[in-house]
């Protein structure tokens, strides 16, 4: 239903929808606790803990719903480029293709004895003679609070090897909480991954831009350079 409610949002606005994200999932967050509060109560939980679930359900939700709505904004530059598109949710299932096995050969982050897979939201790839190529890994997040190292520590140990060096890692946000949205007196995440990540896409229309630090609507044209 979310998807849906934005499509028909994004019918409205064009593709002017992507830098007014904030706007679409806050009244979606109002759609969504007046749904799931009186639920919980239902089930016999105290209103306090009924919100709290409540809470609980929209960070998992928005953040599923995210990544869709990003997948939207690629997927005409992807069908127009014979791009494909996967996540690291489905190349930690079993019994993979032979084309996603091999995708996820191309990033594997070795520690020792052990392999595991970077956090990748939406891995771009295409195919060259039947061989994946990796384009870039974005990373959607909603909001940072403490975990604004994840995404660079990835990009850092894909940079130390040779085989993984060259893929792109870009950052997709609405920052919910203008944690990286300016420059004044600039917040540890902010100088974290503008120094770290190859791009940081921002889904709003206030912030202070940089070189790396963009409007959502200059992504496609980053992604083309790579091709």
């Amino acid at each position: 239903m979310i998807i849906e409610r934005f499509l028909q949002f994004k019918e409205q606005l064009g593709n002017e929808v992507f830098s007014r994200l904030n706007e679409f999932f806050d009244r979606e967050k109002e759609i969504f606790y007046n749904e799931k509060i009186p639920y919980w109560i239902n089930k016999g939980y105290p209103n306090d803990e009924a919100v709290i679930k409540a809470r609980q359900g929209w960070v998992s939700t928005i953040g599923r719903n995210l990544e869709k709505v990003i997948e939207i904004l690629i997927e005409d530059f992807c069908n127009e480029n014979n791009l494909k598109v996967t996540n690291d949710k489905t190349l930690k299932k079993q019994n993979l293709s032979t084309e996603l096995d091999f995708v996820k050969r191309l990033i594997l982050v070795n520690f020792g004895e052990y392999a595991l897979l970077p956090d990748g939201d939406i891995i771009i790839y295409k195919l060259f003679n039947n061989q994946p190529k990796i384009i870039a890994i974005l990373s959607v997040k909603n909001s940072f609070r403490e975990r604004y190292t994840e995404t660079p520590y990835w990009k850092l140990k894909l940079s130390q090897n040779q085989i993984t060096k060259h893929i792109k890692i870009f950052m997709i946000t609405p920052d919910k909480d203008d944690e990286i949205s300016y420059s004044n007196n600039p917040r540890k995440s902010r100088i974290v991954m503008e120094y770290e990540l190859d791009g940081i896409y921002l889904a709003k229309d206030n912030f202070d831009s940089s070189r790396k630090i963009k409007s959502i609507n200059s992504l496609i044209n980053d992604l083309k350079e790579l091709l």
